[in-house]
């Protein structure tokens, strides 16, 4: 490895040979056609609450997800376009893994395309270690920079002036916990290079969700890896002589249209689970927030000067229990909470079939960003319900004015003040930075 070799690249060439030095070759078992015994896998899944089948329309979507899971180690500047690489390889051969159903998804259909979702996480997986075991080859060592972001890499007059600091460079940090459930049905997704992952306009986007599933973590898996995909190709649908930063109307449509799609393709499914979502979309100038059900979303500005974003949708309030009743369902006290049908504790979620009365259509709220936000914070009911807002915020601010606590502690520290003040649900935290850290202070 030459010494005068731009850091960032260096970072990259070891990040590849650590993976080459400890990868085994990948399974046999998806070297080649990965229909092989298929009847037993399919057999398996239809009885694994664990999973759900992907229709053709849902694979984009799941085969990101996916990626993007498995580039979360390699340095940034290098997995827009490995994801890209990767993507078009996968949708070429994925077809190995089809499954095809005698009786589909869509209602009426007699037979539609499937894929076994644990089956193409693996094929994903195998494929990418080929890709990193070709990439630490000798041979294509000496093209690497061209997997760089554009001005990523330092043109190397003299020497290399880069400086790479990940922890100052963090953006955002997040941590989810069982606690006292017997199972974990949150989840979320964390996309800061989501602009240039899906090829939008505006290429800085950043797209972040919380997800707090009910009976069961399907919906709250579902949306994590759908939504994103979704959302993004409604924002490629602007209309040429839209103004789109400045029209809250077309982002309010644009995320309203993504929440009732993924809706009605989970519904398909007939998997009895929900889930509540906040969701986040921050552009250079714009902070977008939609969500249903009742986890939050909280901005910070100087000063600590704070505004709660989300009003959660609950059973008992006037106008949703106004909107349930109009609809054939009822608001029932059961269990020491208002429930719709006297089932669930939330009025609005993405999935839920059986309860027409639960809908997925979102609350949408938008905020010019301005130099004086500082962050925001995304987070469950297991947050929200046992820590004050004030807390969380002098918390976030101490621990980003002490130099040795990592950004990535931030989330963690909250998530245990939950369950020392008695939470006893499942808890996520997503802390999202607005502005670079040595920036926000306590002035």
């Amino acid at each position: 490895m030459a010494s005068n070799e731009c850091a960032h690249l260096m970072e990259f060439k070891e990040f590849l040979t650590s993976l080459s030095n400890s990868q085994k070759t990948p399974s046999e078992e998806f070297s080649g056609n990965c229909v092989t015994s298929i009847k037993s896998v399919v057999r398996r899944r239809e009885n694994d609450n664990d999973t759900y089948r992907v229709s053709k329309q849902e694979l984009r979507g799941e085969l990101i997800s996916a990626i993007w899971q498995q580039l979360a180690k390699c340095p940034k500047g290098f997995r827009v376009k490995l994801l890209q690489r990767a993507l078009v390889e996968m949708e070429k051969d994925v077809e190995k893994c089809e499954i095809v159903i005698g009786s589909g998804l869509v209602p009426g259909e007699e037979s539609a395309t499937q894929y076994d979702l644990p089956k193409m996480q693996k094929f994903v997986s195998n494929q990418m270690d080929k890709m990193f075991i070709n990439l630490s080859d000798n041979a294509e060592m000496e093209k690497l920079n061209d997997w760089a972001d554009e001005g990523l890499l330092c043109d190397m007059k003299e020497k290399c002036m880069c400086q790479l600091e990940q922890e100052t460079d963090q953006t955002y940090a997040a941590f989810a916990v069982k606690n006292k459930p017997r199972k974990m049905e949150d989840r979320h997704v964390c996309l800061d290079q989501y602009g240039s992952m899906y090829g939008l306009k505006h290429k800085d986007s950043r797209f972040f969700g919380v997800f707090d599933g009910h009976s069961g973590s399907l919906s709250a898996s579902y949306a994590k890896n759908q939504l994103p995909q979704v959302l993004a190709e409604q924002l490629k649908k602007i209309e040429p002589d839209l103004d789109s930063e400045k029209d809250s109307d077309y982002y309010r449509n644009v995320f309203e249209v993504a929440f009732l799609k993924v809706d009605e393709r989970f519904a398909q499914k007939r998997i009895i689970s929900g889930t509540t979502s906040v969701c986040a979309l921050i552009t250079e100038s714009k902070l977008l927030i939609a969500w249903v059900g009742d986890s939050k979303a909280l901005l910070v500005g100087k000063r600590g000067t704070q505004l709660q974003l989300v009003k959660p949708h609950k059973p008992e309030s006037q106008d949703e229990r106004r909107r349930i009743e109009a609809a054939g369902g009822t608001v029932i006290n059961a269990q020491g909470q208002w429930r719709v049908n006297g089932i669930l504790n939330v009025a609005r979620s993405i999935g839920d079939y059986s309860l027409e009365a639960v809908i997925a259509e979102p609350d949408f709220v938008d905020v010019p960003l301005s130099k004086t936000h500082d962050f925001l914070v995304l987070g469950t009911d297991g947050l929200w319900d046992h820590v004050p807002e004030t807390f969380i915020i002098d918390t976030v601010y101490e621990c980003l004015n002490q130099s040795d606590t990592k950004l990535d502690d931030i989330p963690k520290l909250l998530a245990e003040a939950a369950k020392e003040r008695d939470s006893q649900d499942n808890i996520t935290v997503v802390v999202v930075l607005l502005k670079p850290r040595k920036e926000i202070g306590l002035d």
